[in-house]
């Protein structure tokens, strides 16, 4: 039998209840309804029936609910981004431009966009926002890399960030 104390999600109750008056109780000597009603328990309850594949059981104020199971979240495809954006002709004048103005810039993005397709976008993020900073970044280049990393399901965190930065 499940017990809820305190509005948390009902579960079987301990091996040793508190009572109010300070005496306990123990699982070999069970408690009395009235005892677990003293200790601060309610129920019993019994979780509904539910499909686990296709949906969840959750607890709120005092009510078991059966909801759908959100979607999953997508598996970002960090590989497939970095091969997408480096076949796009704007991001190679891009590069060809930050080569000649910045030559460890271009390093950076190129070598950041390759830990970006290992999950770690940040020496991408930060050689990219130099390159925003140099002028070397157009706004269209701007939205069409953040339109990419969507549909690569890359975070929304990655994506938001590759606007540049508030001047402070």
């Amino acid at each position: 039998m499940l017990y809820s104390i305190r509005q948390q999600r009902p579960a079987p109750l301990p091996n040793r209840i508190r009572l109010s008056n300070g005496f306990t109780r123990y699982a070999h000597q069970p408690p009395t309804a009235e005892e677990i009603l003293d200790a601060g328990y309610v129920g019993p309850y019994t979780e509904p029936a539910y499909d686990a594949a296709t949906e969840q059981l959750l607890w709120r104020d005092g009510y078991y609910v059966i909801e759908a199971l959100p979607p999953p979240i997508p598996t970002p495809r960090w590989v497939d981004f970095s091969a997408a954006i480096m076949a796009m002709p704007a991001i190679n004048v891009m590069l060809g431009a930050v080569l000649q103005a910045a030559p460890g810039l271009y390093g950076g993005l190129v070598v950041g966009l390759q830990n970006a397709s290992e999950g770690d976008s940040r020496v991408f993020l930060n050689s990219w926002h130099s390159a925003i900073a140099l002028g070397l970044v157009s706004e269209e280049l701007i939205v069409t890399v953040q339109e990419i990393a969507g549909e690569y399901d890359l975070p929304q965190e990655f994506i938001d960030a590759l606007v540049p930065l508030a001047p402070v």
